[in-house]
């Protein structure tokens, strides 16, 4: 028998399966934008801004080191990258902040839908 304890158990277990699936998708999405605005910079095109468009989404969902937040190892990945092509880096925290704000709203509106 099932009892309203085990229904509301069942109901939060659902809702945090949901919030990590939004927030992964928020968070693949962000990284897929940030690559776009990265192949510019770069001046990569063809088959070379999809590889690094999906290696960076890639490296979204591995865990960063310790000590470290997945927004500020993504931002020192960026920085190397620009770095590397002797583009100056600009205000890559706020960037990463601004366009993640914008991915999690469009994830969850699409979810509404």
């Amino acid at each position: 028998m099932t009892t309203v304890f085990d229904e509301r158990e069942r109901a939060a277990e659902a809702l945090f399966a949901l919030d990590e699936e939004l927030r992964f998708l928020a968070l693949a999405r962000r990284n897929k934008i940030l690559a776009t605005w990265m192949c510019e910079r770069l001046e990569l095109t063809g088959r070379e801004a999809e590889a690094y468009r999906q290696r960076l989404v890639e490296a979204g969902a591995t865990p960063p080191p310790a000590g470290r937040t997945p927004d500020d190892a993504l931002a020192e990945r960026l920085r190397a990258d620009l770095a590397a092509k002797g583009v100056v880096a600009e205000d890559l925290p706020r960037l990463i902040a601004r366009t993640g704000a914008e991915a999690a709203r469009t994830v969850r509106e699409q979810a509404r839908r």
